[in-house]
């Protein structure tokens, strides 16, 4: 699939006419100012929301190079079409323009409704968090290496469309899904399903499973290999705890992987100030002896804002096939 190019000249566009109207409005030419009212005014009735966040990072790390980096900058445009109707374009400008997402949704009513187009596969609960609201600056490595869309370097994202809902104390979302990952065409005639189904027995817990079953091409012949996946999730939030934890398990064709973590949380000052720990375990490969390796995380979360943030984490990984590894990470967010 070609990278779409019409929304980021879209944004590009946008920006330039804020910025226009803004260098016209010093001139004090009044004609001109009517003018630009008028188009704010047409701008401003437009239902359509920007927003962004960029994220800049320091890594300390006692096997590679310390450095600073950009590690995200996005733009999102959203907003309600029409009554059922909504639109979702992000794209993220790291290195050059990327497309993330662009999806519709029709939302008739809350027990069913429709999405199409490129988006997060629905499976497992870190994955689908945005990244500007993940609690610690890195995810999970069962997340990072086992869930569709992830392990494959899309960012968690595929093309499909998607079934989602709510009825009672569940959500459920069952998609279709070419399974290459962002912005590239199916590889193979196979569809790959997934489906995430959570429950809220009480207002502070949830419950999930997901499920995922695929079919990659071989890279030495035509054939068609499994690509499965099936994971546990848990989320527990009261007062100023919270807890968050899940299980994934992998099947690659005959490799067997699986990975876990627990992650809790604790409110020193609401809104303000949060520490966190986690404990995560991942095997690539559970046919081979030493491959299981076990990292440790801690640290803590200034939150500046509802959109804007400053982390600090410790990361001790220790490898059952080499050596240990240690590493320092801050990062700033700022958004809007």
């Amino acid at each position: 699939m070609r990278r779409v190019i019409f929304p980021a000249g879209w944004l590009i566009a946008v920006m330039v006419s804020l910025l226009l109207t803004t260098a016209q409005a010093q001139t004090g030419d009044q004609a001109e100012g009517d003018k630009n009212k008028t188009a704010s005014a047409v701008l401003s009735s437009l239902p359509i929301k920007l927003s962004g966040y960029a994220q800049i990072q320091g890594a300390w790390e006692n096997e590679a190079n310390d450095t600073f980096s950009i590690r995200r900058a996005r733009l999102t445009l959203s907003g309600q079409l029409l009554k059922s109707l909504r639109l979702k374009v992000q794209l993220d400008f790291t290195k050059s323009p990327a497309l993330l997402d662009a999806q519709a949704e029709v939302v008739p009513r809350r027990e069913i409704s429709f999405r199409a187009g490129q988006f997060l596969v629905p499976f497992s609960l870190e994955n689908i968090t945005s990244s500007s609201d993940l609690l610690t600056i890195n995810r999970s490595q069962a997340v990072e290496k086992l869930v569709p869309g992830r392990d494959n370097g899309s960012s968690g994202r595929d093309i499909g469309a998607a079934f989602f809902g709510s009825y009672s104390i569940f959500d459920y979302t069952l998609s279709i899904l070419n399974g290459s990952g962002a912005n590239k065409a199916d590889s193979n005639d196979h569809k790959d399903l997934a489906v995430r189904l959570v429950t809220h027995p009480l207002k502070t817990l949830s419950l999930g499973i997901s499920i995922y079953n695929g079919r990659q091409t071989a890279s030495d012949s035509p054939a068609l290999l499994l690509r499965n996946r099936y994971g546990l999730e848990l989320a527990f939030n009261y007062q100023r705890f919270g807890l968050q934890a899940e299980f994934i398990q992998a099947k690659d064709d005959m490799i067997k992987k699986e990975g876990w973590y627990a992650l809790a949380t604790y409110s020193v000052i609401r809104q303000k100030l949060q520490l966190i720990t986690r404990l995560e375990a991942i095997n690539l490969d559970r046919n081979l002896p030493d491959q299981k390796t076990t990292i440790y995380t801690a640290g803590a979360n200034w939150f500046l804002s509802s959109r804007s943030k400053f982390q600090a984490n410790y990361e001790y990984h220790q490898t059952e096939s080499g050596p240990d590894h240690q590493a320092v990470f801050f990062l700033l967010q700022a958004g809007f």
